[in-house]
């Protein structure tokens, strides 16, 4: 697929994501599909997931908001078979705060499914928000800690 290709799907995965359509969201994905954290502290949050427990972490954490996190796609640049992301987001809780952070993706494609995506993000603002709802492997939980 061209680089142009790529980011119409890029726009079609945050499309999907912002929408908690897990069925979408797999569609774009390839079966040995792979999200890797690249925080470095706290270490709960350098976590690395298959397709499995990616496709319902926008589930499992707009649980705990008043409406489904929206992430904002705000630039792409292009290139082989690489996308680099400029985004941000923002997400009511339901205890009242509020989560807004700041990310850098780097997707790469295999033909014309995502095979890896590198994620960039405030650590320390994630942790504030989610940090109790992760287990030590950095998986969403249903109790907090």
């Amino acid at each position: 697929m061209s680089a142009e290709d790529n980011k119409r799907t890029i726009e079609k995965y945050f499309e999907a994501v912002n929408s908690i359509d897990e069925n979408k969201i797999r569609s774009l994905l390839s079966d040995d599909f792979r999200i890797k954290s690249k925080n470095v502290n706290p270490p709960v949050l350098r976590y690395e997931w298959g397709i499995d427990q990616f496709v319902s972490a926008p589930r499992l954490m707009s649980a705990r908001m008043k409406k489904p996190l929206q992430l904002r796609l705000i630039a792409m640049t292009a290139e082989g078979d690489r996308v680099a992301v400029e985004a941000d987001s923002y997400g009511e809780m339901l205890n009242g705060s509020t989560y807004e952070n700041a990310y850098h993706f780097l997707f790469t494609f295999k033909g014309n499914k995502i095979v890896e995506v590198l994620e960039y993000c405030c650590s320390y603002t994630a942790f504030e928000i989610f940090g109790k709802f992760l287990n030590e492997k950095g998986e969403h939980v249903d109790e907090a800690k």
